[in-house]
């Protein structure tokens, strides 16, 4: 179980960190990352890391699928674990 809680924390961190990149590549004009990278890593669990990074660094506020994606995301991959817990 520790495993797990490893893998989700891992995997938020590691998306708001890409969040915040990815707004800095687009302020200073340079390659960005793929949309479908980050709603690929919100899928695998890092949900909770892209809603932060939304927040934090006001990215992809204005593309609604993203809030929703990184939104089901969470309550998804808590019901998952809640299911594992209980």
């Amino acid at each position: 179980m520790q495993a797990l809680y490893i893998y989700y924390i891992s995997v938020n961190i590691f998306l708001l960190v890409l969040m915040g990149y990815d707004k800095l590549c687009a302020r200073l004009d340079k390659r960005r990352i793929k949309e479908s990278s980050l709603l690929m890593l919100s899928l695998l669990g890092g949900g909770l890391g892209g809603l932060a990074g939304m927040l934090l660094f006001r990215h992809k506020i204005r593309k609604h699928y993203f809030a929703v994606c990184f939104i089901l995301s969470v309550i998804t991959h808590g019901i998952i674990i809640y299911s594992l817990i209980f």
